[in-house]
């Protein structure tokens, strides 16, 4: 790993795990000092995240973490979705038993984590979920999807779908089981038509729960 690679990688996890917040600045004197590196690397570094949507640039104020808005939300994850939609159609004919079991623990673990109405435990099983469906499909298509997911991370750990609608987690399950009862199947169809609504009823979901927020 580069001392950019470096860097990049351990600003970007601050900002995904919520160590940086919306609005924070990002001093490259202060951030070298903190990583033990050269200015260069950090500067580098903060170029990539800009890539990322992560971080912006703006005048008299450098680099500061994205705050990203209810409707860049629901955008993003619109967007997010229907890649999801093409990478289940990609990689519906590619699991293997072992991975089909793997989905299967997957959902396991998310019907406990709802049922005990833990939602933190329920989001990071809900990702590794989509995670193991997409998992054959191209690399570049999963680099995508994951970035989409990580440009919302500050947003969603603010405003919660799962917080804000717990009764969404177990819609979501029946959802996941339509798609993972395709994928056992062996019927590409049925599962990105049943990936397709999970899209169709997430986006509606956040969009309510927004609504009663006056987010949006």
């Amino acid at each position: 790993m580069t001392k950019t690679e470096y860097a990049y990688a351990e600003l970007r996890r601050r900002i995904v795990h919520g160590e940086m917040s919306a609005g924070t600045r990002l001093r490259l004197r202060q951030l070298a000092d903190e990583l033990n590196l050269s200015e260069m690397p950090i500067r580098e570094a903060l170029r990539l995240l800009q890539r990322d949507g992560l971080i912006s640039f703006e005048s008299h104020r450098g680099a500061t973490v994205t705050d990203v808005s209810a409707e860049q939300v629901i955008d993003r994850i619109s967007v997010r979705m229907w890649l999801e939609v093409l990478a289940t159609e990609d990689a519906s004919t590619q699991h293997t038993p072992k991975a089909l079991t793997a989905m299967g623990s997957a959902l396991d673990r998310a019907d406990a984590a709802a049922k005990a109405e833990n939602w933190t435990r329920y989001t990071r099983e809900n990702r590794t979920f989509h995670e193991l469906v997409e998992e054959p499909a191209s690399e570049f298509l999963r680099a995508l999807i994951a970035a989409e997911w990580d440009r919302v991370w500050q947003a969603r750990r603010q405003f919660s779908l799962f917080v804000m609608r717990p009764a969404r987690m177990q819609q979501a399950q029946a959802e996941h089981r339509a798609i993972y009862d395709g994928l056992c199947a062996g019927d590409p169809g049925a599962a990105v038509a049943a990936m397709t609504e999970h899209r169709r009823h997430t986006l509606e979901a956040w969009r309510q729960a927004f609504a009663a927020e006056h987010l949006v």
